[in-house]
């Protein structure tokens, strides 16, 4: 039992501007102020946040979205909203104005522009390092048209990448929404909405709102292939479109979007991250070996690729690649908890019980409540024939996750250890009412039956082990010591003939036990 995490990254993304920024400020660390309402947000916030029209050569719109004033006469918006224009305005309340457009920044649909005579207040704007998942948020935008809609929701997802966070939201956004606002509960923008629709999938997701102070790093005037498509801002979006399905267990459909998203960017790293994860959803764990492997060429210190680069090793059984994996995960970040659970997992099919112990214990130094490394440090002291200090963590495992079948098996072959055969035949039966076709704990259930001298039930248990894994030794073995002590050597006899064929040292053994009489 290992497991994986998936980055929850973005592409790599920058934005522009480059009107006046004598009035902004970013917003810096201060006394938490009260939060306000969806009510005081809007009554705040939105005399800055317009409407975006593009027109034709004949003035019609053709298009239109809505834009974030950030500076005195600086409107932001979404490159996709003005593609189509030749000319632009922005609207407030019936009122017009005339706008120019200023940089385009087709890598990351943003684009700036300028508004002579627009005397609407400039936001503040908040990092997104100061975000957290949980939080609830306001999309304020045009969405279908309608001018200055609110809509509230949640951040629900946080993408991390080198200079921003892209934020996944609840808050509804739609066809107009697109350049908006998500502004925090005091009104502070942290991201500009946009809206994508490609292939039945809509995303909800809004750019990071510090990446709009960057815009006075680029050119002055728009270039003039500033309509083209571009494979960056593509690659983006499929990504979001991987990531979306991968957390909805959608893997197959995860992987043609990463592919697509890697088309277009091949030196992504953290495309290649979620690749292997998908991979690893689908069970193509050779394939997760190769995706993550190429993230880690592209970025060897990434932490997490190493972290499923061992998860991928381990389901292939590879699990000293798996160990020296997770070791490197270990070294780049000594407080990922999940790294330290899976080196016990690997250290445990190492048959390296005393690291296991070790790792495991990181682990919930790390996490105290990590039922799952709870779990093997359970494991790791059963090997090591520590039975009172197994029940204790399987029994702590079972306190924070009480459904958890490998605990109750586990703890079952505790109590055999100690003894107490009884009790192992309660925790055996609690594991197969959880997980009925674990043919481990149908076999454990058999062998507590037999040191109860209840050979009957002990028939029945490792019948349906076998029924279940058909060629268990273990299983045919324990099944013919019960035939034997239940006098049944007709029995005894086919068990033989069946261990020979699959383990001839074990049959002779067997043979000497209860054939000869």
């Amino acid at each position: 039992m290992c497991r994986i995490r998936i980055l929850q990254g973005a592409l790599t993304v920058l934005a522009v501007c480059t009107c006046g920024f004598g009035s902004w400020n970013p917003a810096v660390p201060q006394a938490q102020k009260p939060l306000l309402s969806a009510q005081q947000v809007f009554k705040r916030v939105s005399p800055s946040v317009m409407v975006v029209e593009s027109l034709n050569a004949r003035g019609a719109v053709v298009a239109f979205g809505s834009g974030v004033v950030i500076a005195p006469g600086c409107v932001i918006t979404n490159r996709h909203v003005i593609e189509d224009g030749v000319s632009f305005r922005v609207v407030h309340s019936a009122r017009k104005w005339p706008a120019q457009l200023m940089k385009v920044d087709p890598d990351h649909d943003l684009a700036e522009l300028s508004v002579a005579g627009l005397d609407a207040p400039a936001v503040t704007v908040l990092d997104s390092s100061k975000l957290e998942v949980g939080e609830t948020v306001f999309a304020i935008g045009a969405p279908e048209g309608l001018e200055l809609t609110i809509s509230e929701g949640l951040i629900s997802g946080l993408r991390d990448f080198d200079k921003g966070r892209v934020i996944q939201t609840s808050a509804a956004i739609s066809p107009g929404s697109s350049g908006g606002g998500l502004f925090d509960t005091q009104g502070r923008l942290v991201g500009i909405t946009t809206f994508y629709l490609k292939e039945g999938q809509s995303l909800n997701f809004a750019l990071p709102a510090e990446w709009t102070t960057a815009l006075n790093r680029q050119a002055a005037s728009p270039s003039p292939a500033w309509t083209k498509s571009s494979p960056a801002f593509q690659a983006l979006v499929w990504f979001e479109v991987g990531y979306t399905a991968d957390e909805a267990g959608r893997h197959a459909e995860a992987v043609t979007a990463y592919k697509e998203a890697l088309r277009l960017k091949p030196d992504e790293a953290l495309a290649w991250v979620n690749l292997g994860v998908a991979y690893a959803g689908l069970g193509q764990h050779d394939k997760a070996v190769n995706a993550e492997q190429e993230a880690i060429r592209l970025k060897p210190d990434d932490a997490l690729a190493w972290l499923n680069l061992g998860f991928a090793y381990g389901h292939l059984g590879q699990y000293d690649k798996m160990v020296s994996a997770e070791q490197e995960a270990i070294r780049l970040k000594p407080d990922e908890e999940l790294a330290w659970f899976d080196l016990g997992v690997a250290y445990g099919h190492l048959r390296q019980y005393d690291n296991e112990v070790s790792a495991e214990q990181e682990a919930i130094r790390l996490k105290p409540d990590d039922a799952d490394a709870w779990t093997g440090l359970g494991f790791a002291y059963d090997h090591l024939g520590q039975y009172d200090k197994a029940v204790n963590a399987e029994q702590e495992a079972l306190r924070l996750k009480p459904d958890e079948a490998l605990a109750w098996r586990n703890l079952g072959v505790a109590y055999a250890g100690l003894g107490q055969h009884d009790k192992a035949v309660r925790a055996e039966q609690e594991a197969i009412r959880l997980k009925p076709d674990d043919a481990a704990a149908w076999f454990d259930l058999g062998f507590a039956y037999d040191l109860l001298g209840q050979h009957d039930k002990a028939v029945r248990a490792e019948q349906e082990a076998i029924r279940l894994k058909p060629d268990d030794e273990a299983a045919w073995f324990d099944l013919g010591l019960a035939y034997h002590a239940l006098g049944q050597q007709s029995e005894v006899i086919k068990v033989y003939e069946k261990l020979k064929t699959l383990d001839p040292k074990l049959a002779d053994e067997f043979f000497k036990l209860a054939v000869l009489p």
